[in-house]
């Protein structure tokens, strides 16, 4: 159990946030006995960069970052306008950057790009997606100068350079390329870690820079104040408008179907009610969609109530005492309309606002906290958020916000004075995305799928449901849900031989849509394998009865079951069962077998791997370096294709 200290001297764990000295907030975490918990500064972090004309390449960031999450690695996410130059010192970069009219670029990237001709870039290593249309002459013209330009500056291209085209659709280049980003992505981030010594780091703030913040007469450190795209009407009618109103207008992230109003037909918990094992459901939904083994979805989702309201408790007096309060938002007219969020509704109430349009759990950009700073009343509080937002803040903004995962409900909680205002949380917040699914049986115009309920556990909060898993868990059957067709083009049943799926927890579910389309389609091979793990046979073996069912029919060649937690498993984990079958397997990635790996990003994807590369190494008397190339030519080949996610 952790609290926070304050300067009365007193402990209040359920106030634990709410706290008057600043060297007391930037400590953030310490032991009952004040000793600060230390932190290695190895994390696995890189800068992912946007510049977006239209919101497509900031879309497409977001959604790296939220793959990234899932793989351990840290992302800092910012716009080219937001970034401070002096980051990119020694750091891994990944670029996404569109072209705007005929090879220009977009105009969140001008600043950022006048400031980099003026000034040498410092070391870096990048990777560069570029967005275009190649009905216009110049296609790609814009990232492609860019590209040649971080080269004559000596950075170094640790990934390819890759151009997508809006006019044929720009995932065709986007959805592979992020695919193939993780393993060098990866690889770049340690070597560069490696290099340097490591170091333990307090969460503390030097007490030189303290003293700048106690005697700057500025509560932003000398920037001039953040200008506010809009401006505000407010009136007491009641708010008319109902979900999806407004959401369903915006552009839907990888969409190859139209957003359709699904209706549940049936729930059904897979796993036995017990704390010793994750809460697993199957939901089967109506769709007008026409799906294919290996298709995914998206779900709009919706921010709970409780969070919801809990923030709007923090908000400015007026706001934070109705949260129905009707808002007429009036943009700024010296504001160019393409940098309008278009997520933001002009006419809504503030719980509307936060509860479908914003992503309170995102984390906070500098400009934001530069905002927040300028909202609180305690001239402390606000020095000390002026801080973390600026180019002076940068090291303890990494230490402290990013990788502690604080949002916007934690920093209100840690910064009591602050009263913002939903106006300034709608320029400043991101838009809330939809959270994607795999299909696991598709039959007579309905579609099934299945998920875990996230709990996402924070050092200094309460465990907190996942977004879209704790949204979905209160529907009950009858009841709609909104969702997309967004189809994957890789991981899907092929013609081969020999096919192997590998998968544990909900992971294996997309498998039974596998073995469906085998069987539908008489394709014959010569073996499908199998593999599947979770922790208990008798409380969460999902779909086991379904598998042995395709066992007795011939479909499925064979059937190995892992279980972690299981006295007297033969296997533990499914890696495992690859390294007690290591002959067999390696005779199928020989051959030419196509391997799928399903399931949770935090240990399976990269236990898997690894499993893999050992048993190569061994049995083909390999070098580490000629095992990992083995298993990457087999990626770039499409013979080892991985759905997986935190």
């Amino acid at each position: 159990f952790f609290c926070i200290y304050s300067k009365n001297k007193s402990y209040s764990p359920e106030r634990c946030f709410s706290v008057n000295t600043i060297r007391v907030v930037v400590t953030l975490i310490v032991c009952c006995d004040n000793t600060v918990i230390a932190m290695l500064s190895q994390a696995m972090s890189f800068l992912l960069v946007y510049g977006s004309q239209t919101g497509q390449s900031e879309a497409i960031a977001d959604q790296i970052a939220l793959s990234a999450r899932d793989l351990k690695l840290e992302p800092t996410v910012t716009s080219a306008k937001d970034l401070d130059i002096s980051l990119l010192q020694e750091q891994v970069v990944v670029f996404v950057v569109s072209s705007t009219g005929e090879g220009d670029p977009p105009d969140n990237f001008e600043e950022f790009w006048t400031k980099i001709n003026e000034k040498p870039l410092p070391d870096l290593d990048y990777t560069l997606l570029g967005l275009g249309d190649s009905n216009y002459t110049e296609f790609g013209g814009f990232p492609t100068s860019f590209n040649k330009f971080l080269q004559s500056c000596g950075c170094r291209l640790f990934y390819e350079f890759a151009l997508a085209d809006d006019a044929v659709g720009l995932e065709l280049v986007v959805e592979p390329w992020i695919e193939d980003l993780w393993e060098p992505l990866q690889s770049i981030i340690q070597t560069k870690s490696n290099n340097r010594l490591p170091e333990e780091v307090d969460l503390r703030i030097d007490d030189a820079l303290l003293q700048k913040l106690r005697t700057d007469k500025t509560n932003d450190l000398g920037k001039p104040k953040t200008n506010l795209i809009f401006s505000v009407d407010y009136t007491n009618v009641t708010c008319p408008l109902s979900f999806p109103d407004g959401v369903r207008d915006f552009l839907l992230p990888f969409a190859e179907g139209q957003l359709e109003k699904s209706q549940i037909i049936s729930i059904k918990r897979l796993s036995a009610e017990s704390d010793l094992v994750k809460s697993t459901y199957e939901f089967v939904i109506r769709t007008t969609e026409q799906y294919s083994a290996g298709d995914s979805f998206g779900v709009l989702c919706e921010n709970n109530d409780t969070e919801v309201m809990e923030i709007i408790s923090h908000l400015a007096e007026r706001e934070a005492a109705n949260p129905n309060l009707f808002l007429n938002l009036t943009p700024d007219p010296a504001v160019k309309p393409r940098l309008i969020p278009k997520h933001i509704l002009r006419k809504a109430s503030t719980f509307y606002t936060l509860k479908y349009l914003l992503d309170i759990r995102s984390l906070p950009k500098k400009a934001f906290l530069k905002y927040l700073s300028e909202s609180c009343s305690d001239p402390e509080e606000a020095r000390t958020l002026a801080f973390l937002g600026s180019a002076l803040g940068s090291e303890d903004l990494n230490r402290i916000i990013y990788n502690q995962g604080l949002s916007l409900l934690e920093i209100l909680h840690i910064f009591p004075s602050c009263r913002p205002s939903v106006v300034g949380l709608s320029q400043f917040l991101p838009r809330l995305m939809p959270r994607y699914y795999s299909v696991s049986r598709i039959q007579d115009g309905m579609i099934s799928f299945v998920f875990s309920l996230v709990e996402n556990t924070r050092r200094i909060r309460p465990p907190l449901r996942g977004v879209c898993t704790s949204y979905l868990v209160s529907r009950s059957e009858g009841d709609v849900i909104y969702v997309y067709r967004r189809r994957n083009t890789d991981f899907r049943p092929v013609e081969a031989r020999c096919l192997v799926m590998i998968g544990a927890g909900s992971g294996v579910s997309p498998y039974l849509g596998f073995l469906d389309h085998i069987t539908a389609n008489s394709r014959e091979c010569s073996t499908v394998t199998l593999v599947t793990g979770n922790r208990y046979k008798a409380l969460d073996s999902i779909y086991r009865e379904e598998f042995h069912h395709f066992v007795g029919r011939g479909v499925l060649t064979s059937y190995f079951t892992a279980q972690s937690r299981d006295e007297g498993s033969k296997h533990r984990y499914v890696q495992d069962v690859i390294r007690d079958y290591a002959d067999s397997f390696v005779e199928k990635l020989e051959e030419g077998a196509v391997f799928y790996v399903c399931g949770d990003a935090k240990g399976l994807g990269v236990d898997v791997y690894s499993a893999f590369k050992s048993i190569i190494a061994r049995k083909k008397q390999l070098s580490e370096e000629d095992a990992e190339e083995f298993m990457m030519q087999k990626k770039r080949q499409k013979l080892y294709l991985e759905d997986i996610w935190s």
